[in-house]
């Protein structure tokens, strides 16, 4: 008889126990939110927070497609929100701050966490997300990233002005092909003056300056987690834009890279890829999404 009892006191035991386990254990819901200003994916388990820039002319839907990390990213508890912010080749304080209000906003709103935030961007999505999160540190708002990653980023404003001069001066170029070039030389000068003057003021917006290893309007960073993902795939740039090495966001990343190490910026790292660049067509292009390896992000953002 005692034996009979002692077993059903073993079995109730084991039962309380998964009982325990059953109520513990959380469903973890996904919510979307559309809105013209973003998409939120949002992870009930709030482990994080990852903010994501597109390429200029690009909106959260072509990012949607293209970076393939939401799945995984809210699955591991991590919400996405996909900004539309896209066609500003560089930010200045008023737009710094509209972006703030508006990621308080809805940090607020949807009841998110600040506590493990990231920022990144693909081409220009990179050069905003750099200057907007030296800006939320600089002004010590709610929202302080714990890391920022561009991909293929220009980030290096007077480097792209030096290299669309050189791109002019081709006489092998089409019309098409020279059509951005001096579309860009026609808009910097406008919005920096003439060239006497083009360097100091270029400076006051541009993450980094190479020319005069200013790194001033990033300067905020320096103890984040920062990471440059690249693909120097020079003989796509030479076949298809007729780009030299030196005129890439590539050699740009490369440098700048470079420079902070030079400077003790302790948690910068280059990620240099190698024909991992397509996009979702599977058109080969160094400059997509794809250059980034979604896992290791995620367990970049979580460590």
């Amino acid at each position: 008889m005692k034996k009979i009892l002692l077993f059903i006191s073993l079995i109730l035991v084991m039962a309380c126990k998964n009982k325990s386990k059953k109520e513990e254990t959380k469903e973890n819901k996904i919510t979307t939110v559309v809105t013209d200003d973003y998409e939120l994916i949002k992870s009930s388990e709030l482990k994080g927070l990852l903010i994501v820039f597109p390429g200029g002319g690009s909106t959260s839907k072509e990012t949607k497609e293209e970076f393939k990390i939401i799945e995984k990213a809210t699955e591991k508890g991590i919400s996405v929100l996909l900004m539309n912010f896209n066609r500003h080749l560089w930010i200045e304080k008023k737009d710094s701050e509209q972006l703030t209000k508006l990621i308080t906003e809805t940090i607020e709103k949807y009841h998110l966490k600040t506590e493990n935030i990231f920022i990144g961007g693909i081409s220009i999505g990179g050069t905003i997300a750099l200057t907007l999160s030296n800006y939320l540190i600089e002004t010590n708002t709610t929202i302080n990233p714990k890391g920022v990653f561009v991909v293929d980023s220009p980030i290096d404003l007077f480097a792209l002005y030096q290299s669309s001069q050189k791109d002019i001066l081709r006489k092998d170029f089409s019309v098409e092909r020279l059509a951005e070039p001096k579309w860009i030389i026609n808009y910097f000068e406008k919005e920096f003056g003439g060239k006497d003057s083009l360097l100091l003021n270029i400076q006051k917006v541009s993450p980094f300056t190479l020319k005069t290893r200013n790194v001033n309007n990033i300067k905020n960073l320096k103890s984040k987690k920062i990471r440059f993902y690249t693909e120097p795939d020079t003989l796509w740039w030479k076949k298809t834009r007729e780009t030299d090495f030196e005129s890439t966001n590539a050699y740009t990343l490369q440098k700048t890279n470079e420079v902070l190490k030079n400077k003790h910026w302790k948690n910068i790292k280059l990620i240099q890829t190698n024909d991992k660049g397509y996009r979702t067509t599977g058109e080969k292009k160094p400059h997509s999404w794809s250059i980034v390896d979604t896992d290791d992000l995620i367990n970049w953002i979580l460590e």
